[in-house]
């Protein structure tokens, strides 16, 4: 069923805190918990969830669930024929910088192995065919930096706006 409410609801941001759980597996968890505050009224308790997404529209207040990923994840480059991998050091380099690396620990990068590692705290995007970290090259799913002091009032209304665009797919 489509409710009319979802497809361009004025969002005005209220709030947002960050929530930690543990998992099903008993792992530490967190995520972004933001409330937006609309225009049109819910016709019902709506609730959606499209990995890793989740939505709770009921009555004027729209709630959304944002994971906040911390792990070491990868930033592919497009340019890949540019690069050497070094597989013992599991990175790559710039062909023109490795003049000093001895030819047998290097190997022609692939697209599957031409990035560099970021350790830290991660929110998905919206669209996987945004340029993004990602933790392999196949993985649907891209991430973004995430640093709570940067979070402005702009752009937690742009999350909410693009997050049930993307639902709503």
């Amino acid at each position: 069923m489509r409710y009319e409410c979802l497809y361009k609801p004025d969002l005005i941001y209220l709030s947002h805190a960050e929530h930690t759980y543990q998992t099903l597996t008993g792992e530490d968890a967190s995520e972004l918990l933001i409330t937006y505050e609309t225009a049109a009224k819910a016709p019902e308790k709506i609730m959606l969830f499209r990995d890793p997404f989740c939505m709770v529209y009921d009555a004027q207040l729209l709630k959304v669930r944002v994971p906040i990923v911390h792990d070491e994840l990868k930033l592919f480059f497009e340019n890949y024929k540019d690069y050497y991998y070094l597989p013992t050091e599991d990175m790559c380099i710039l062909k023109s910088a490795a003049h000093g690396v001895d030819p047998a620990y290097r190997v022609n990068a692939k697209k599957e192995t031409c990035y560099t590692k970021h350790s830290g705290f991660f929110i998905p995007q919206f669209s996987s065919d945004q340029k993004g970290f990602r933790k392999d090259y196949n993985s649907r799913i891209c991430y973004c930096p995430y640093d709570p002091e940067n979070l402005s009032k702009e752009y937690l209304e742009q999350i909410g706006t693009a997050i049930v665009s993307y639902l709503n797919r």
